[in-house]
Order: structure tokens, then sequence, then C-alpha cells
């Protein structure tokens, strides 16, 4: 038996953060009904990379879930969703505020139906203020929430943060809530609504940026990949690629200077202290220790920083890491046979419970695959159905 076996999760959002969320829960157990659209399904379908016609990104985001086609704007779509929503734990959205008030799917009226039911809206701006109703994308995204005026170098323009990183963090956020209202429930009785956004997820990113403004009037801003608190903690190139090197301490400095047999660096005067390494570091220490560091590899660098116990990483590409022993080791990745696309790889989830199994899926439903399972289980008869999808409502 799994950690979520018995929860119903009827899934009518789109795109990545939220898709992810269910993912995680369908892992271990939880029932996922997702409900597309009729004949176009879900966005995602439609993202690359594609194989054969299909998307490799939809069957990430939807292995081990039921597929429902369903118009839920029409009057037999609407009154379908109502049915689930009896039989239901969690409710899933992400429409823009305001248009499930406009088609009778609010979290007043779904909770009229069914008093336990987590009620849980997604969006890009948050569910009040002038914005709500504005188109989004994780692009703009991070632009309203400073992420991107954080990332880039200094004096460039900023950069978006890559791969999707806000959408990951609201896909936590959104897998916690959905957890800690269902622990409520189990305790106290009754559900309640789940409101998370993807640039209020992204603000939980920018950590002490918003109490260094309010207390000391400091702006964080670009900086590229060194920190002005330490150095070297910063990337460098090296004869095959660019090698990571965090050292945030004196005692680290020094061992770095012997791994690389950097001893003028070492006898340095100006680079004794912390606070002489950060002093002008872009133009006195840094351009010193990368003249070093581009006479070797990479994995030699690393190497020699191991031994010494110096932070460090080469920087891999995804050719390089899916198949490193620590990888493998930690099962950072799942090696799985899909249906649809033969032998493949995908990340692993990001956590592992000692006691609670999961597994991972890289097959995403076909589109309403679960129809005719689901409205069966509602009582519609085959004829209804068929008359329903005739119609263009599943």
């Amino acid at each position: 038996m799994k950690l979520l076996d018995g929860i119903k999760i009827l899934d009518l959002s789109t795109g990545l953060a939220p898709a992810l969320a269910t993912k995680y829960l369908a892992a271990f157990g939880a029932e996922v009904i997702k409900v597309e659209k009729p004949g176009a399904g879900d966005m995602t379908r439609k993202w690359e990379p594609l194989k054969d016609g299909r998307s490799l990104y939809f069957n990430y985001l939807n292995g081990g879930k039921k597929s429902v086609a369903l118009d839920i704007a029409s009057g037999v779509g609407n009154a379908i969703i109502l049915e689930l929503v009896k039989k239901i734990d969690v409710f899933v959205e992400s429409f823009q505020p305001g248009y499930m008030e406009t088609i009778g799917l609010s979290y007043e009226i779904l909770q009229d139906i069914n008093p336990d039911l987590i009620y849980v809206q997604y969006s890009t701006f948050g569910d009040n203020g002038p914005d709500k109703n504005r188109p989004g994308s994780s692009l703009v995204a991070q632009a309203k929430s400073v992420a991107m005026d954080m990332t880039g170098v200094i004096g460039q323009e900023p950069i978006k943060l890559e791969p999707s990183v806000g959408e990951h963090y609201a896909s936590g956020n959104l897998a916690a809530g959905i957890m800690l209202a269902l622990i409520n429930r189990e305790r106290h009785g009754g559900g309640q609504k789940l409101d998370v956004s993807l640039v209020d997820s992204l603000f939980n990113c920018i950590e002490a940026a918003p109490a260094a403004y309010s207390t000391v009037g400091e702006i964080h801003t670009r900086k590229g990949n060194f920190d002005p608190s330490c150095a070297p903690y910063d990337t460098f190139k090296t004869k095959d690629g660019f090698i990571a090197i965090g050292i945030a301490t004196d005692a680290q400095w020094f061992k770095f200077c012997d791994a690389l047999e950097l001893k003028h660096l070492k006898e340095d005067s100006r680079f004794q202290t912390n606070e002489g390494r950060v002093d002008d570091y872009l133009n006195k220490l840094r351009p010193l220790v990368e003249k070093e560091t581009m006479i070797y590899t990479k994995s030699e660098i690393e190497e020699k920083c191991r031994v010494e116990g110096i932070p460090c990483s080469a920087v891999f590409d995804i050719s390089e890491i899916m198949s490193h022993p620590n990888t493998k080791a930690n099962h950072f990745m799942c090696e799985l046979e899909s249906k649809q696309f033969g032998q493949m790889c995908v990340p692993n989830l990001p956590f592992e419970l000692g006691r609670s199994t999961a597994e991972i899926s890289c097959d995403g439903p076909e589109l309403g695959a679960n129809t005719e399972e689901v409205l069966d289980g509602l009582g519609y008869t085959a004829d209804a159905i068929k008359e329903f999808v005739e119609n263009q409502h599943c």
C-alpha cells in the first residue's frame, strides 16, 4: 500500500507547476484524473522535445495519471465536474482568477457540494491585486519577481533563469500545501482553499533581498557567478570547459593554492585574508586564478580540490552528468521502459522516504483514455457517453 492510496485528485490545470505537483502525489499512490479539452488536450502535449509527434515533456509531467476529455464550460461538462467533486479529495485549477466563478465552479460552490474538498488555485500573479487577470508566463513572472534583475553579469542585461526554476519551486509549494491541507482535514475536519502563485514562489527565491532593502537600502542585483562576500567563489575557464570553485574561508584558500601549486598567490600579501581577496576581485584576483585554471582540465582541478577538501565541481552538461557515478549511486535519474518511447531516462523524485515507496511513470495517458471509465463510475450509460463525445462535450 502506498502513502496516498485512496486520495483522489481532479486536476483541471495546465502547464508545468501544477502538473509536476500532482505527479509527485501520483507517485505515492494518489489517483490523479487529468481533465483536458476535447480534441486539443493539454497544451504541454505540443511542447518540445517531440519524438514521433509525441511530447516527451507531457509524458515526463503526466506519467501515472488518468485523462478525461471534457468541456468544463458546457452544461454537460459542468454537470460531470460537479458530480466528480462529490467523490474527490483535491481539486486543482490554473485558470485566470475569476474564471471559475463565471462557469459555476468556484470554491464556494464546490465547498457546498463537498465540505471536505481541498480546492487548489494556481496563477501567475496571485488571486488579488491589479495584475491578477493579466496574461502571464515564466519569463514575465521572473521579471515581475526581481529574480531576473538578480540574474546575469554586472552591467549587462537581465537573464532569465534556466531551467524553469520558478515553476519547480511553485510545484513544491503546491504539493506541500496540498499535503498540509490534507493533514489539517484529518486532524480537525473540513477542507480549505490553497492559493499558490508563480510570482509569490519566485519571491521566496530572492532570499534576503527584501530584508536588505527594507533595513539598509541595499539593492541586490546582478553580480554574475561570483559572491561579493567571499572569494574566489566563482566559475573559471579550464582547458576543456569550466570549473566552479567555492572558497569561503582563508583556510580553504591556502589549501586551494597548495592543490594547484600556487605558491606565488598563497604568499601574496593582498590575498592573505578574505577582505583582501574580495577587494576589487574582478580586476585583481579573478584573472590571476583563471590564468592558472586554464592550464588544467576541469576533471584535473576537481580531483586536486577533492583531495584537499575544497568545494569544487566541473560544470557538467547533460551527457556528462547522466552517466556520473554520483548520479547513479543516489538514483537522481530513473531509467524507465516507456510503452511510447522505449527506454528513456527522467529525473527521479527530488526526495526519498525510507519507509514509503513511490513509483515514477514516464507514460502519460492518451487524450481521453479514461473518459469512459470515469463516466461509467458516475453511472452514465454507454449511449449517453457516446452522445457526449459526438456533441464534443467529451
